[in-house]
This record gives C-alpha cells, sequence and structure tokens, in this order.
C-alpha cells in the first residue's frame, strides 16, 4: 500500500456528550439533542429504520451515503462496485488517527447495511457518484435534457398591477431605463459610475465582520475601481476617496451625535468593468457593538475593529417618491441597489 497523507482533521470545537455519546460541538450535535429530549421521531434507537439507530450526527450523513451509493433502481443495478482489499486498507488509513468521537469504524459499519458498506466506501473515497463521461452525450445531443417548459411569456405578471400606477406589468421580458416608484425615468446627470456590492471572500452577511481571525486577513474592505477610470480621475491605488449619490453628498447623521461618512481607499485593478465601483458587504459598522452603548447606566465598550472599512448603502439613490426607501423592482419588491449612479471624490 502506499503511503497515505492524512489531510482530515476533527472539528475544531469542544466537544460535547449527548446521552453519553461523546461528539464535537455543532448544530446536529444540538439538533439531536434537542430531538431526543422531546422524544421526537427519528431519533435514538431505530431513528432511521429498524436497526439503525440516530444517537450520532455520522450516522444520519452515512446513510445519506448509502442511498447514493445504492443508486436509484430498487433492484439495486446501479450499485457502486464495492471498494478493493488495498482501497479499503487506504480509506482506513485515511481515517484511523481521527479521535474515536468522530471517526469509529465499527460504529461507521453498523450505520449502513453490511453488503453496502464497502460501496458507500467506494463513494466516500471518491466525494461522489460518478457517470461516465462518455455518457454525457447522445451523438451530438446532451444525453441529460432539461425538458421543461420555459415562459417567455408570465401570465401570472401580466395580471398583476403596479401599486402605484394602476397600469398591469408587461408578461414579457423587456428592457427599461432605471425608473422609481411611479414609473418614471431616474436620470442623475454628473455621476458618471455604477456602484455595486458583492461578499468578499473573507465576510459574508454584515455579522460576520465581528469574527477577529477573519478581519486579520482582511482589516478593511476598499472601493475597486478599474485602472480606466482612475487615470481619468487621477487616483491612485490606496488612496482615500468619498462615495458621493445622488442623494448623499455629505456625511449623515445617525442620530446620536455621530455621522457616518462613505469613505475607503481605492484598488485599482483590472478585474472590474470600466464605469463601475465595487464595495463588499460586511465593513463599516456604526453600531452592532462597534460603539459604546449605555444600558441601565453601565456602558457596554464597543470594539472598533467593527466600524473599519465602509458600506455603500448610504450612497445608495432613494427613491424620488417614496423618499425614504432605495430604488425597487415593483414586482418582486426586492432593493434595486445596482441602480445608483455614483461619483468619487477625492479627499
Amino acid at each position: 500500500m502506499s503511503k497515505v497523507r492524512q489531510p482530515l482533521v476533527a472539528p475544531l470545537t469542544e466537544t460535547t456528550a449527548v446521552d453519553g455519546e461523546e461528539m464535537p460541538v455543532g448544530m446536529d450535535a444540538f439538533l439531536i439533542a434537542v430531538g431526543k429530549k422531546l422524544g421526537l421521531p427519528g431519533f435514538g434507537k431505530d431513528g432511521l429504520g429498524e436497526g439503525y439507530d440516530f444517537d450520532r450526527p455520522e450516522q444520519y450523513y452515512l446513510a445519506m451515503c448509502a442511498n447514493l451509493a445504492f443508486g436509484d433502481k430498487e433492484d439495486g443495478s446501479e450499485t457502486l462496485a464495492p471498494t478493493s482489499g488495498e482501497e479499503m486498507e487506504i480509506f482506513q488509513a485515511a481515517h484511523d488517527h481521527l479521535p474515536s468521537n468522530v471517526y469509529d469504524e465499527a460504529v461507521w459499519k453498523a450505520a449502513v447495511p453490511e453488503d453496502l458498506w464497502p460501496s458507500v466506501v467506494t463513494l466516500i473515497n471518491r466525494g461522489g457518484r460518478y457517470e461516465d463521461v462518455g455518457k454525457a452525450y447522445e451523438g451530438d445531443k446532451m444525453a441529460h435534457q432539461w425538458k421543461g417548459k420555459w415562459n417567455l411569456y408570465v401570465e401570472k405578471v401580466a395580471k398583476g398591477k403596479h401599486s402605484l400606477t394602476g397600469k398591469n406589468f408587461d408578461g414579457l421580458p423587456k428592457v427599461e431605463p432605471v425608473l422609481d416608484a411611479a414609473g418614471n425615468e431616474v436620470s442623475d446627470p454628473g455621476f458618471d459610475l455604477t456602484l455595486i456590492t458583492y461578499k468578499e471572500v473573507t465576510g459574508g452577511q454584515s455579522r460576520t465582520h465581528g469574527a477577529h481571525w477573519m478581519t486579520a486577513v482582511l482589516p478593511e474592505n476598499f472601493i475597486a475601481l478599474n485602472s480606466i477610470d482612475a487615470a481619468r480621475m487621477n487616483i491612485e491605488n490606496g488612496e482615500r476617496v468619498r462615495i458621493i449619490g445622488p442623494t448623499l453628498a455629505k456625511p449623515f447623521a445617525l442620530g446620536d451625535g455621530r455621522e457616518h461618512d462613505t469613505v475607503g481607499r481605492v484598488k485599482v485593478m483590472e478585474g472590474i468593468r470600466p464605469g463601475v465601483v465595487a464595495v463588499s458587504w460586511s465593513y463599516g459598522h456604526w453600531a452592532y457593538g462597534s460603539n459604546d452603548v449605555e444600558i441601565d447606566g453601565q456602558t457596554i465598550a464597543g470594539d472598533s475593529l467593527r466600524s473599519s472599512g465602509l458600506v455603500p448603502n448610504p450612497a445608495m439613490r432613494l427613491d424620488p417618491v417614496l423618499g425614504d426607501v432605495c430604488l425597487t423592482d415593483p414586482i418582486g419588491g426586492s432593493a434595486s441597489f445596482f441602480d445608483t449612479r455614483i461619483r468619487l471624490e477625492k479627499l
């Protein structure tokens, strides 16, 4: 047998015991504990079928693996080939270093039908089951075609009416200019850039900026700008600029004596289209524990790291009809963040 590296690691959490079963702390452990405490069906003895208990997370996931390894045909004709002796040794060598509260071969084998275990190992070793590439096409056509209905005309939309104009929506796809809530075209001359947002790989929703271990990788976000625009505006990489929108020309008051400003550092790059600037989410909090808060006479100290970087939301254009919300899609109701035109001001 060739030497096997051991890339698998146990969860980097504490462990807990649920009915005497030691397992890593996590959502799975929590749900099992709650399910058993409430006596819900599907948990504990025979929880996954007669002879298959559900006391540990891996029992649930191995049952899923067994379903995949068996295939869709009831006669078992799609069952994956059982793993070879050498490959079984590779599987064991890749898992044996894990603690018993993560990998116990006897527990894993008991979680699936005995005759399916070698096929489950085949599945796990390959990370899934895959069809032979030769079956991807039948002649010059895709073998697995989507044959559902694709509606160019959506009657449900066409029957709906705009709540302000009273007119029916168009049931066909169409290209329109940016419109306000009353259907009037929005034009912002003098604002030469389109503002978009995205989620940075080290963050996600707004709450992730409170995680110091991710903030250490990227302490602040940036304003992504194409080199053509940077040269046109004489802006250098790393330079601080202010985002100014049609309805936000200066820092705005937060209502508690503080102000927020949409200022950040520019990152000049080729990976963004000229005429567009992008700012990631999750940075630039002015609340969410970033500032001191007094509760019942006690001061709760804030974490200034949470306010690092910037959030572009204040620069988003307000709807001129509604006045207190951004532009929105009248059919689905979603915020039309990407319809905002802005300009950059060098500091």
